[in-house]
This record gives structure tokens, sequence and C-alpha cells, in this order.
């Protein structure tokens, strides 16, 4: 009898083929990683995010049954199959530690999110493509599965993406009754193989293990620029009301941000993320008189930008390059979520300074968002100490918001001024 059940196990087996008219997988090769040079000092990497690019409704595999797999008996959509493919973040993790890479976050690490979000290189996972084949029989379960997926491997410091690898790998499991369930699944091990595939690539090998990129000096950044002298600031403190007729919104095409009024010849500081690469935008003052504004200079890693206008004798607001302690108040102007809602003002705190991916940043807990980008975050006097740059999302606690030192906002585009 024994005999006879492994008989019906290897016919099992054999007949999930081509021979009988259906495309069967492939049985996915074994994916190794290549040693690492015992030199080699790889940066910390982190999967950011993972999606696909496949149709909910789109049929990726079958499952045939029986006594022997002679025929599909049920189709299978993505939305049935992508659920399992879980845990991808620790999978990715696991595959560079034991790889010899260095992996985003140590494992007893209470709060990875916050460490990933410090990393330079951060990988994102697309899935383009899907194919399962499950054999279940009476005597066993042979389950075989491949993905394609686009890797893209994108750097904090230079602010873009630095190279898009693709990878197709897959994972088999064979088990009976009797075999445990434990361990990774076989969506899991198709994942966790196209992960050694790219830790394989030279490419990938090339960005996480060549020199560390540090962040750019405002030396370096603006080496090339000759220095702009800011002129004609107000030298008196500024009462806040009065200081918003010195801010602007700015429209780039169907995009749209805030900026502020830096000198009496019209210079206006921003951020990079507002202007993106229009040569010139429209600006609106707060009385609602609109003027167009070219722009002169951008950093984009530093996500700053200058942009030249017609002041028409509007107050260029003083600059302060020194940060308040923690708990000074402070003020941010803008128009958040809606043009219409221009000359916005709110109140908060300085709550800290921090280095985040090698830059400076001002914490607060004054309230900003989408509309507010490149707006000025003001201390008591009027004076600007900071452009709005970033904030946590309100899900993830709406007072944590990010401001480019002004400082830095006039070394890395190469201007003079400011006290």
């Amino acid at each position: 009898m024994k005999l006879l059940n492994s008989a019906l196990a290897a016919l099992a087996i054999s007949v999930c083929s081509p021979a009988l008219g259906w495309a069967e997988i492939p049985t996915p090769a074994v994916v190794t990683v290549p040693a690492l040079p015992p030199e080699s000092k790889p940066k910390p990497v982190a999967l950011a995010r993972a999606k696909a690019q496949i149709a909910d409704n789109l049929m990726v595999g079958y499952i045939e049954a029986g006594i022997v797999c002679i025929r599909p008996q049920v189709y299978i959509p993505w939305k049935q199959v992508s659920p399992n493919f879980s845990r991808l973040k620790d999978i990715f993790g696991e595959e560079l530690k034991a790889a010899g890479f260095k992996p985003d976050s140590d494992p007893g690490n209470l709060f990875p999110d916050q460490e990933a979000s410090l990393t330079d290189l951060q990988v994102g996972a697309l899935f383009k493509s899907a194919d399962v084949d499950i054999c279940k029989t009476t005597f066993h379960l042979t389950q075989t599965v491949r993905v394609e997926i686009e890797w893209q491997v994108y750097s904090t410091l230079r602010r873009e993406v630095v190279a898009t690898l693709v990878t197709h790998e897959g994972a088999q499991k064979i088990r009976n009754a009797t075999d445990s369930q434990e361990g990774r699944t076989v969506y899991q091990e198709a994942f966790a193989a196209n992960v050694r595939s790219l830790l394989s690539n030279e490419t990938f090998r090339k960005i996480v293990t060549g020199p560390a990129e540090a962040a750019p000096s405002a030396v370096v950044a603006a080496a090339a620029k000759t220095p702009i002298v800011l002129s004609g600031a107000t030298t008196r403190p500024t009462s806040i009301p009065d200081a918003v007729g010195s801010v602007v919104t700015i429209f780039a095409g169907s995009a749209f941000g805030s900026g502020v009024l830096v000198s009496s010849d019209g210079y206006l500081l921003t951020n990079h993320h507002v202007v993106g690469e229009m040569p010139e935008v429209r600006i609106r003052w707060s009385d609602g008189f609109e003027t167009t504004g070219r722009v002169v200079r951008s950093d984009k890693r530093r996500d700053v930008a200058l942009v030249k206008t017609e002041p028409r004798g509007r107050t260029a607001l003083a600059l302060n390059r020194t940060v308040p302690p923690a708990g000074t108040p402070v003020y941010a102007v803008g128009a958040p979520l809606d043009p219409h809602l221009q000359s916005t003002v709110t109140r908060g705190i300085v709550s800290a300074q921090r280095i985040v991916d090698g830059f400076s940043f001002i914490q607060s807990d004054t309230p900003v968002t989408h509309g507010n980008s490149g707006g000025p975050l003001l201390d008591e006097h009027g004076a600007v100490i900071g452009l709005t740059d970033w904030g946590v999302p309100a899900e993830k606690g709406s007072s944590l918001n990010f401001f480019i030192p002004i400082g830095d906002a006039l070394d890395f585009l190469a201007l003079k001024g400011g006290g």
C-alpha cells in the first residue's frame, strides 16, 4: 500500500505538465547572492513601499485537483493572490542581512519606520506580473509561484530614483499531508528569490557598496553660483499682520505653493518642489494683484528655489539665521489646501532642531499642510527663520512639521543677506 501511495504521488506530480495542454510554470531556479568583497561597506537600505501594477481580476494562475492533476479546476485572480505577499519589509531585511548587506534597522528596534525614514537608499517594489500553479492531489500539494518585480532605488540625498531594475524569479513548495506549514509561504519565498536576484545585480551592488554620498554642503552646493546680494530688507521688527503682505502664492502649472519676499528688488524664496522645472511661475500677492516670476536658481536636494518678480514697493522681510530655542512662539503664513485660503496665519512653537537625511530642519507644531510649502516660518519679530517643507501625515501626528532653516536656504542658493 505504501508503494502504491508513492507511485500515485509521483504520478500526480508528473501529470502537471505542458504535455497535457496546460501551461506549466517551469521549476524556479535557486537564486544565490555572491558574497560581498571583505572590504566593502554597504550602506543601509530600506524597502519603503510595495505595490502592484496588476488588475485585481486578472487571472494569474489556477488550481488543479483530484487524485491526479489533469486539468485546471479553479482559476485564480490577482485579488486572491495579493494578500499572500505579506511581511515584505521583514523578508527584505532578512535577505539583506543573510547576504551581508546592512539592513535598515536592528530587529529589536521598536520604531523601524522612523529609522527607515532616515535611510538614504530606499527601495520600492512594483509587482508587474505573477504566475501561480497549485497542484493539489490526495497525497501532495505542489505550489509554484513566479513574480516579476520592478525595483526602484531612490536616494533621499539626491531626491531622485538612481536605478530601475527588473527581476523575474519564483519558488516552489511540495509537501504531503503530514508536513508542517511553518516558515515562509511559497509566495514569500518567491518574493525573497526576487530580493536575492536584486542583491545579485551589479548595478544595485555598486550603488549600495559605493562610497558614501554625504549630504552636499552649502559650500559645494553654491560653489558654481555667483553670489546674489539680497538688499533692502527691513531692519525693524514687523508685526505678523504686516508680514502677511510679503507672503505670496506661487502657481506652477496646475500646482501651487507659497513664497516670501526677501529683497526690495523682488527676490522670493520658496521650495524647489513648488516651482518644479518651470522656468516661469505666476505670483499672487496678498491683495490679489498678480505678477510673473522667473525661476532664477533652484536646489532640488535642499528643496529651495529663488524666484525674481516685480515687488511693486512691497516690504521685504528680515531674515534671521538664528533658530530660536525650543518653546519659542513662531508663526507660519501660506495658502493651506486652497489658493483661496492665501494669507492664512497659524501659530505654534519651536519643538526641536533635527537632522533628517543629513539636512538640518526646524521641527515645530505650527499647523501647515499642502499649499503652505515654501511659505515662511516667522519669529515673534516678523523675521523669516525658515521655509515650510514637509510634515508627518495627520494620522501619524499632525503636529510634526519640518521647516528649512533660512540660513540653509541662503547658503544653498548662494545668497548674501540676513542677520
